[in-house]
């Protein structure tokens, strides 16, 4: 009823007959068997309506042309799946239509993506354009979402404006393995400081280890002195 309502005001404009997910939409309204997967939002009323009315627009038919069938429409088939009374739904459809018809909103279906789960068709005489855009659409909201998360990423901090004792830490953490393990084995203090300072390690401020910077480490640790030290 309400398709053939809908055809019978294209012909007498002399516009273009549907598309088919216009078609699906109008003849069958929202088929919720088709969003099974519950993690898929069931678009409201308010989504098939704006839909619907900008696609009216887009194929040149004005407020008086659709305005009383999308009332029809939406008051006999998207009443179903609104919570609305049909006065709410009237008044909302009649605001529905004046925003579409006094704003830019252009119409796009994101085809076989379309968040209605409506019937798509490569031969519509739109489908190459409405692809485009969509995943146009799709880039634009990837490059902004990398922008959000750049922005919001921590900045990187040079290693060289770091303070000393932090850039330092790291290897000076590793000296101190070291030193346990030489005291293990009956290495002296001198000659720990010794080996430490040929592999190339520094104190925690940067500076050579000399013997009593070991003893300072041992005492701190822990470390019980062994006897019968090791000179090389």
């Amino acid at each position: 009823m309400h398709l053939d309502a809908l055809i019978d005001i294209l012909n007498k404009n002399k516009v273009q007959q549907p598309f088919a997910c216009i078609n699906d939409l109008v003849a069958n309204g929202l088929v919720l068997e088709r969003f099974a997967d519950p993690d898929v939002q069931i678009p409201n009323r308010q989504d098939v309506t704006m839909f619907l009315a900008a696609w009216c627009k887009s194929v040149g038919l004005s407020q008086e042309d659709y305005q009383q069938w999308l009332i029809d429409y939406s008051l006999d088939v998207l009443s179903k799946i609104s919570s609305s009374s049909l006065s709410q739904i009237r008044h909302s459809t009649k605001s529905v239509v004046k925003y579409i018809q006094n704003s830019d909103v252009h119409f796009t279906c994101d085809v076989e993506y379309n968040i209605f789960k409506a019937k798509c068709t490569q031969s519509c005489p739109v489908y190459t354009e409405m692809e485009q855009i969509y995943f146009q659409r799709l880039e634009d909201e990837k490059k902004i979402q990398k922008e959000l998360e750049e922005k919001n990423q921590p900045p990187e901090v040079d290693p060289e404006r770091l303070p000393i004792t932090k850039r330092n830490k790291p290897q000076y953490e590793e000296a101190v393995r070291e030193i346990e393990k030489y005291l293990e084995q009956g290495y002296t203090k001198q000659k720990i400081s010794e080996l430490l300072n040929k592999d190339g390690y520094t104190t925690i401020t940067g500076k050579k280890w000399a013997a009593n910077s070991v003893s300072r480490i041992a005492i701190m640790k822990g470390w019980a002195p062994k006897r019968n030290r090791r000179q090389s």
